[in-house]
């Protein structure tokens, strides 16, 4: 998949960032989790990934495959795109949540 290098980089640069990338899958049959499994080491993807069998996909209703969701430190998702959106809308969108991220976690007292 042609957005696999940016989210390598994206996993790698964002290290120590308030940001987690994983997958969702849905699942299409019994062997889903053994297709997703034998990607991740063939394309070397560096972020969890799971199958869904319906609650996630169920709650979020994506609209295609893939759909990419990015979602706030608070659990709620702040941006949703049906199909691949491209770095520059998905660098934007982490780019702002993770600086509001940052800023929060300065201004709470410890």
């Amino acid at each position: 998949m042609a957005q696999w290098p940016h989210e390598r980089s994206l996993v790698k640069n964002l290290a120590g960032k308030p940001f987690a990338l994983i997958g969702v899958h849905l699942n299409y049959d019994s062997d889903e989790a053994s297709k997703v499994k034998r990607v991740m080491v063939k394309e070397q993807l560096n972020w969890r990934s799971f199958v869904d069998r319906g609650p996630i996909a169920d709650k979020w209703k994506p609209a295609g495959t893939p759909s990419y969701y990015v979602i706030d430190s608070e659990g709620v998702i702040r941006y949703k795109w049906a199909g691949a959106p491209g770095a520059k809308a998905i660098d934007t969108a982490l780019e702002k949540l993770i600086q509001e991220a940052e800023t929060d976690a300065k201004q709470s007292p410890r």
